[in-house]
């Protein structure tokens, strides 16, 4: 597991409220506020939950709380 994720589970943990920059499914990129509230990996492919509902694949990630996923191009 890598670091990011790691770093995603302790947020969710510690019940942290995040600010989540993602690229959206339509190629915009979008900015929220809240908490991870479950994480799971479903098809080899990790994805998260926050408490307004989102369900948001790691892949589509670019930062959270200003932490940038490795990798991200």
């Amino acid at each position: 597991m890598d670091a990011f994720v790691e770093y995603l589970e302790e947020q969710m943990d510690l019940k942290r409220t995040c600010s989540i920059t993602f690229r959206a499914v339509d190629g915009g990129v979008t900015t929220i506020k809240g908490h991870i509230i479950r994480m799971e990996e479903v098809s080899g492919r990790h994805i998260i939950e926050t408490d307004a509902g989102f369900v948001i694949g790691v892949d589509q990630l670019i930062e959270v709380n200003g932490r940038a996923r490795e990798n991200y191009c």
